[in-house]
């Protein structure tokens, strides 16, 4: 819950000030836009159940779906993201409702939905990769039983947020959380709970105290770290001010006696910039943390600083492009040459933690994700290895982490995880048989013009056609009639070894055609539904209107038909064909040379010509009307003499013109 404030999952970290969250503020919308969003889902269910306009519930339902995200209640807010669309909010809430989907690990019905917004945007492509995310982790979560990790909540989560723990000791932890002991009157109104506060756990009787006054103040404490020598604390404190707005700060402190001193911002820390996650290197003289330094190009990356001799700590520096991604890079955690990360770049749902080493020329390798049991569907992130445990042979090493999965007791927990020498394995795969399903989705497409009314303007747009009416022929019988949906989509289900034949059709436009085979089809053998796409375009109806035939071109003083206009003639005859209800004029224009009876003669034969090839491709003489124009309608007029052949090769074109 609190993890909100320093994970960044969704949107930017900009804390309250430190007031109640009860603060007088006059509608939901305003105590969304101030980030007080527990205060705004109260506020917005209110209004949504006193509001009878279903466009307004349907924004309101929005808006509750997004303040319930940012304080981690998932069931809330899949339910809200779910209604909005339901009730016509559009593509945003269904591309919500997904990601909320795939963080409760339902999967099949996420990938489904990421489909549903390919579909309402056009774009397949879009969350094609979404999709492959889903299918592996299904995987993964299969594979969890054979891994070596073991994972278990510790004793001392509670119904609060429990997070960010460092390891002290064999059975002792340091970690952040908001439960009632936490200093301060106030709430925070992200969350509606208190304010977080830095705390030392003893896992072997359940004892949990704050740490003292210094350390924990009326402001948000985050995550802290200690130096080898238990000496050096660093810890991340975000302060809140006037204008709703503050920024996070790393300090340190040192150990003073029994307690600790008043911490110091550390001198690399500018104004403007949130800087959180801070984790010591072995020798504790590099510090590496997650900030937003380059905010306005990506969001939260994983930097460095070093301690020289003199003790003065070094600028930032970026881990680099191995690591740090355009999605959010925090919560690192060194040992030794391995690097453990959270990120939200893909996985099994919300943060994924990752890890990488370095390689012998300073490099990182490619990171890898730690997968199920480690990462879930949640959110899960600061990962840590107890370097006090004791080795032994059956459990090699054992640390921590923090995960918002299903089972805990409140929104964010603490979990214990073991290394295991000894684990299931995997029995051998035994190639696995299925009946593989067949899925087309067919699209119905029709062309819009620059100039509606011009059939040889400019396309300068593909639109989906709804109410497209399709026959389906399977092996040459009719087998269904159906019709395109908004998107002009028709999925629909087929046999294997079969052959297809769609007619497509939509009033004003040409009929078009689609066959299509399931011999032969590329089958993923690991993939029960197979799934295909495959596009129709409609043309447009013009009535009486030139539509030039490109590509059909005559010798100089010739009219027979030469190959190469072969099959621009080869596709009319199969649009005629396709469309028997219509009748049309084959029409031929001659450039301006030689005189205008001879121009007349040459082009009545030219078209004459065309006629006759349509003929011999099976298209009726009564449908077809040859007619010369001879020189009298140039597409270009220029000065004949001076005419380029280009021109000229313009003007002797080939036309055709739908006739009633």
């Amino acid at each position: 819950m609190l993890r909100q404030l320093f994970v960044l999952v969704l949107g930017g970290l900009l804390l309250a000030s430190a007031c109640t969250y009860t603060e007088k503020i006059k509608d939901g919308k305003t105590a969304f836009e101030r980030k007080r969003y527990y205060q705004a889902s109260e506020m917005l269910l209110d209004e949504y159940n006193s509001t009878r306009s279903n466009i307004e519930r349907g924004n309101l339902a929005y808006l509750l779906g997004e303040s319930h995200i940012r304080f981690n209640d998932l069931a809330g807010a899949t339910k809200w993201y779910k209604t909005a669309y339901d009730l016509g909010y559009g593509t945003n809430a269904l591309i919500q409702y997904a990601h909320c989907l795939k963080k409760n690990e339902r999967y099949e019905d996420a990938a489904n939905a990421y489909y549903m917004a390919s579909d309402e945007i056009q774009d397949r492509a879009r969350f094609r990769k979404e999709v492959s995310y889903c299918v592996q982790a299904i995987n993964w979560g299969k594979a969890a039983q054979y891994s070596p990790f073991k994972v278990s909540p510790v004793n001392i989560n509670s119904e609060f947020s429990e997070y960010a723990p460092v390891a002290t000791g064999r059975q002792s932890l340091l970690f952040t959380s908001d439960r009632e002991p936490s200093a301060g009157e106030s709430l925070y109104a992200w969350t509606g709970n208190k304010f977080s506060d830095i705390y030392r756990a003893d896992l072997s009787s359940a004892n949990v105290t704050p740490l003292e006054a210094t350390i924990n103040t009326d402001d948000n404490e985050g995550s802290a770290v200690l130096s080898a020598d238990g000496e050096r604390m660093i810890l991340c404190r975000c302060f809140s001010r006037d204008d709703y707005d503050s920024h996070c700060k790393l300090m340190m402190s040192e150990k003073a006696g029994s307690g600790w001193s008043e911490p110091e911002v550390l001198p690399f820390v500018q104004d403007g910039i949130n800087y959180r996650h801070p984790s010591f290197t072995p020798d504790s003289n590099v510090i590496i943390f997650s900030a937003n330094i380059e905010e306005s190009l990506r969001k939260y990356d994983i930097y460095m600083v070093t301690l020289d001799e003199d003790g003065i700590w070094s600028e930032p520096e970026s881990l680099g492009s191995r690591i740090n991604t355009e999605y959010n890079e925090v919560f690192p955690f060194i040992q030794e040459d391995t690097l453990y990360f959270s990120s939200d770049k893909g996985g099994m749902g919300g943060l994924d933690i990752f890890k990488t080493w370095l390689l012998r020329d300073g490099t990182w390798s490619p990171t890898q994700n730690m997968m199920a049991p480690i990462n879930s569907g949640s959110d899960d992130f600061g990962f840590v290895i107890n370097k006090y445990h004791l080795k032994t042979d059956s459990v090699l090493q054992s640390g921590y982490f923090t995960s918002s999965r299903d089972g805990g007791k409140g929104f964010d927990d603490i979990y214990l995880f073991e290394k295991r020498k000894y684990f299931p394995k995997a029995p051998e795969a035994e190639p696995e048989e299925f009946a593989f399903e067949i899925q087309l989705d067919l699209k119905v497409y029709i062309k819009q013009y620059e100039d509606p009314e011009d059939p040889n303007s400019k396309v300068v747009l593909r639109a989906p056609l709804e109410d497209a009416k399709i026959i389906v022929e399977e092996d040459g019988q009719v087998i269904r009639e159906e019709e395109s949906n908004r998107f002009g989509l028709l999925r629909i289900k087929l046999d294997p070894e079969k052959e297809y034949n769609f007619k497509v059709s939509g009033e004003g436009y040409f009929n078009n055609a689609l066959l299509f085979s399931t011999y032969s089809l590329p089958i993923d053998s690991s993939i029960v539904l197979q799934k295909f796409e495959e596009r129709v375009e409609l043309d447009k109806i013009f009535y009486d209107k030139e539509v030039v035939l490109d590509d059909i071109y005559y010798d100089l003083d010739e009219d027979y038909i030469r190959e190469d206009a072969k099959p621009t003639l080869n596709e009319l005859s199969t649009l005629l064909a396709g469309n028997p209800q219509l009748n049309i004029q084959l029409s031929a224009h001659t450039d301006c040379q030689s005189g205008d009876d001879y121009n007349q003669k040459l082009s009545q034969r030219r078209a004459q010509s065309a006629v006759n090839y349509l003929i011999e491709q099976g298209i009726p003489a009564s449908r077809l009307v040859a007619k010369g124009y001879g020189e009298s309608l140039l597409r270009i007029n220029c000065e004949c003499e001076d005419c380029t052949e280009d021109q000229h090769q313009a003007n002797r074109r080939t036309t055709f013109k739908v006739v009633e």
